[in-house]
């Protein structure tokens, strides 16, 4: 008969069926056994499952993040929290099912101890229920839709990006501080292109004159902007992250917009991901965000300068955030001293870590979303010529997501 361990019989978020005769035995005795026994005690390694949509239309974004996860196993020296780590890959694809379906693999067939990751919103609210019926915990590395962040919190969830509208809240204020009058919103259709466009409103005193939002495949934009010319705006906030960022910015400069009409965002339509594709083009845009290159303490310097050396310009907020996410993981771990398989430990340890971010200030509010700060910059050109997010204001400090009283955290 075949001798099983302790750790071969842990319950696991992927075992569905019932445990062996065997299993129960051992598992009385170690319970028996009291705190300290071998169902308490930390695994030999860490299967970690990345997800991010490598194909679709969140491509150039998701291509980013893992260039932050690669830096970030690089210097926790390939462990988080001292324990070797193995990586697992998932491609979400920008896509609802799609993700549904490898955050299943990843937990049934890979076996993954803890998961991290997405891009989109979509893939976000997706995923929840998988990830908290199999009861393994998530850490988000971007975005937060407010479904997630109010009443669908799950304990099962970290956010450790930020809640959508968290890093575009600020800059309606900041928008009629700059004189804007007359406003136009526009986004991609889905989650966080209604969220963040929402929030850009808040704050903003003079007129909403148009709102438009497109498919996320679109990417033509001629009969948008002239409906932005049309409608006498004097400034257009615009969410479009990745490809169709790109070409948004792009068009919007060939078809005269440039200087005429200010060009709001958040980070997610113009940083280093894209500089190279839209060029002088994105010069003068005015974005807001929770991390840039620009940010001044020593493990961002360090990061930054990693990332500079393998590839060959400055990061863009999805690596950082990427690198972030593992560094809070590798601090959780730790802090739990890699009882990662009893939830509450962990959950707690979570809760409750300190690590140093990259981006500053950080922590988790009651609802697992991060209370951090959220900075105004605008893209400018150094003396080389190439582009990067120059700092120049606040547009809000050490603030909270306004969906945490709406999260019981069942």
């Amino acid at each position: 008969m075949t001798t099983l361990t302790a750790i071969q019989c842990l319950p696991r978020s992927s075992m569905r069926a019932r445990l062996p005769l065997a299993c129960l035995s051992l598992l009385a005795v170690a319970m028996m056994a009291g705190p300290g026994s071998a169902a308490a005690q930390a695994p030999d390694r860490i299967r970690l499952g990345v997800i991010v949509g490598a194909s679709g239309p969140f491509n150039v974004p998701a291509a980013e993040q893992k260039r932050g996860v690669e830096i970030a196993i690089d210097h926790l020296g390939g462990k988080l929290g001292g324990i070797p780590v193995d990586v697992v890959s998932g491609d979400s694809r920008g896509n609802p099912g799609a993700t549904v379906q490898e955050i299943s693999r990843l937990i049934e067939k890979d076996r993954v101890d803890i998961i991290t990751g997405l891009t989109a919103s979509n893939e976000i609210v997706a995923a929840i229920k998988p990830i908290s019926d199999a009861r393994v915990f998530f850490f988000g590395m971007n975005g937060g839709p407010a479904s997630i962040a109010g009443e669908g919190c799950s304990p099962w969830y970290f956010n450790v990006s930020f809640q959508n509208a968290q890093i575009t809240n600020g800059i309606g204020a900041f928008m009629s501080q700059r004189g804007v009058k007359k406003l136009y919103v526009i986004g991609m259709d889905y989650e966080a292109g209604h969220e963040h466009t929402e929030a850009a409103r808040k704050g903003f005193v003079g007129e909403l004159v148009g709102q438009t939002y497109t498919p996320l495949t679109q990417l033509d934009f001629a009969a948008d902007i002239a409906r932005i010319r049309a409608s006498g705006a004097d400034a257009v906030f615009a969410f479009y992250p990745g490809g169709p960022g790109i070409t948004f910015v792009r068009q919007w400069a060939q078809a005269g917009m440039t200087g005429k009409v200010a060009l709001y965002s958040n980070i997610a339509l113009s940083e280093p991901t894209v500089f190279q594709a839209q060029g002088k083009a994105a010069l003068g845009t005015i974005v807001t965000g929770n991390y840039s290159a620009e940010i001044d303490n020593p493990r961002n310097r360090r990061f930054v300068q990693d990332f500079r050396a393998k590839f060959g310009r400055d990061p863009a907020s999805f690596a950082g955030l990427a690198y972030d996410t593992l560094m809070l993981i590798d601090a959780a771990v730790r802090e739990a001293r890699g009882n990662i398989r009893d939830a509450a430990v962990f959950r707690a340890a979570t809760e409750r870590v300190s690590f140093d971010s990259i981006r500053g200030p950080f922590r988790f509010n009651t609802n697992h979303q991060p209370i951090q700060n959220n900075y105004v910059f605008e893209v400018d050109q150094r003396a080389d010529a190439s582009l990067y997010l120059k700092r120049v204001g606040v547009a809000a400090q050490s603030a909270p997501d306004e969906f945490a009283s709406k999260c019981s955290m069942k």
